[in-house]
């Protein structure tokens, strides 16, 4: 089975340089455009035999996912596994802001890794568990769908979730990962009997409509 990650078009607190994590902000005009690309480029690709949407329930999220399940005639499943790490205190603060408020911020996630955690929010591990659970479990739920390799899961989510989940895939389980996912972006991943293969992180072509055309 294949299992596409979309991270969520920009939302508004994205475009205001807003620390988000459970923020509910819906999505721009411009993260409209991207989730109606995103969804194009899926429906348009003729390797996938999608079988199921599941969707972060939380607006920028949901309705990226609910693009996506219209171009495909799916209903989208809502998963609260699937949402952003909880950044607590920094929730709906700028960016300047809580630079300003824990200026040693940065410097505790380089050094703590994964033990580090947003004040009253939750810290790497715990973050890394709740994906982990809700990443098996969809996949167990399809892994024999069609009996077919191109039996396709897609996930609407955030950036963070969608590094958590390809860390998982790969086995990088011990440090905080640090791939790029701009928003619209498609990353994917092809499961086997052997095991998980990522093959592609960040894909953001499509987000033109020249690319989306192509």
């Amino acid at each position: 089975m294949r299992v596409l990650f979309v991270r969520h078009g920009e939302s508004v607190a994205n475009a205001a340089c807003i620390y988000q994590g459970w923020l509910d902000s819906p999505l721009s005009p411009l993260g409209q455009r991207q989730a109606a690309l995103v969804a194009r480029t899926i429906a348009a690709r003729r390797d996938l035999r999608p079988v199921a949407v599941y969707a972060s329930p939380l607006a920028r999220a949901w309705s990226t996912g609910a693009a996506i399940g219209a171009a495909l005639g799916l209903v989208p499943r809502p998963d609260p596994g699937l949402r952003e790490i909880h950044v607590g205190a920094a929730t709906g603060l700028t960016f300047d802001a809580v630079n300003e408020r824990w200026p040693d911020l940065v410097a505790q996630r380089r050094a703590l890794g994964l033990d580090h955690g947003w004040p009253d929010g939750e810290s790497g591990r715990q973050f890394f568990a709740r994906v982990v659970g809700a990443l098996d479990a969809l996949i167990a739920a399809h892994r024999d769908d069609d009996g077919s390799p191109e039996a396709t899961v897609v996930i609407a989510s955030h950036g963070g979730t969608i590094r958590f989940a390809l860390a998982h895939l790969r086995g990088d389980t011990v440090a905080w990962p640090g791939d790029h996912i701009d928003n619209g972006s498609i990353s994917e991943a092809v499961l086997t009997a052997n095991g998980a293969r990522v093959v592609a992180i960040n894909r953001t072509a499509h987000l033109s409509e020249k690319g989306a055309s192509a």
